[in-house]
């Protein structure tokens, strides 16, 4: 799952988008740098499956169909062209939409200063005025990284658009940008787990925990898909992402046999959330047997408190 998404608020207004158009356009905007060109007989198109959609952005939607009429809503903007294969969707950005991070002017709206003059001009700082070092940052200095956003120069979308290593993408004026808190994992995570590995991923944490505690129940780890992906965004939505991971953990740990005919799954924690969450919370199983056995103790004591309100007015009747 893409964890930092980058939205132009200047160009989403002018253009008419919505929150959730504009951020699926922001996504979009960076695809050609990783996804697989496609040639058609149209000229150059990127393949880009629904699903993968679904998986990137959870907090966008989790139906493909959904994802699939956004794309259809950006296609009818102007902002990109559609095609498919048999099996895939294929898109390419248009004109319009490469202006998405430039300047009025049409040039770059962060341009990088060539490596060696940089550096060159650094080295003369430190040298000549060493007492000035610090007071005022160059541009493509930390303060200034180069590449904050990704920028689109090639017609034929061609154009890497990674950011370098190490590089930043801090807040910008008419910017809005997501990003998740980093924590490092208490125990070192295995090579094979399926899912998310980046650690910044919102939902790395939360996942980690369940398919560990999975493996350890079932000595499998258990299915990664976009469904999955999904589940587990809307699992953090309803409990918050200070405490999903704990109670996703927890509920693998419940001996409920529903439970454990159907290997605990992720569904069923997302369904019944908030009851799982009070029973980690009072560290209190609620089994199928433990609830049947509450009811069967309330029964009792109802039956009870019949038999003693009869006797008390049997005796107040002899009474009179």
């Amino acid at each position: 799952m893409q964890f930092t998404i980058t939205i132009n608020q200047v160009k989403a207004l002018e253009w008419g988008l919505n929150s959730q158009q504009a951020l699926l356009f922001a996504f979009i905007y960076g695809c050609p740098s990783w996804t697989k060109p496609i040639t058609t007989d149209a000229g150059v198109f990127y393949a880009l499956s629904k699903a993968k959609i679904t998986e990137e952005l959870p907090l966008l939607t989790d139906k493909p169909d959904t994802a699939y009429r956004m794309l259809k809503a950006l296609d009818e903007a102007g902002l990109i062209e559609l095609s498919s294969t048999s099996n895939i969707t294929l898109f390419r950005l248009t004109e319009k939409s490469k202006t998405w991070n430039q300047k009025l002017d049409g040039s770059e709206k962060y341009p990088t200063p060539p490596k060696s003059e940089g550096r060159k001009k650094i080295r003369s700082t430190s040298d000549k005025s060493p007492s000035k070092v610090g007071n005022k940052s160059e541009q493509g200095s930390e303060k200034s990284p180069t590449n904050q956003d990704t920028n689109h120069q090639d017609t034929n979308q061609g154009t890497s658009q990674d950011l370098p290593e190490g590089s930043a993408m801090p807040n910008q004026t008419g910017a809005l940008v997501l990003v998740s808190d980093i924590e490092p994992p208490k125990v070192a995570i295995p090579e094979d787990m399926p899912g998310p590995k980046d650690q910044c991923c919102k939902t790395f944490k939360t996942w980690a925990n369940y398919a560990m505690s999975y493996r350890k129940r079932y000595k499998a780890w258990p299915v990664w898909n976009s469904k999955v992906g999904g589940q587990l965004g809307l699992l953090i939505g309803r409990l918050g992402v200070e405490v999903a991971h704990s109670v996703a953990a927890y509920y693998v740990s419940i001996n409920d046999a529903v439970l454990i005919r159907k290997c605990h799954p992720l569904g069923e924690l997302l369904a019944n959330a908030e009851s799982y969450h009070t029973q980690w919370a009072t560290q209190t199983q609620m089994t199928g047997a433990s609830a049947r056995q509450t009811e069967n103790t309330q029964a009792n004591l109802s039956a009870m408190e019949q038999a003693l309100a009869a006797q008390r007015e049997r005796r107040a009747a002899s009474a009179q």
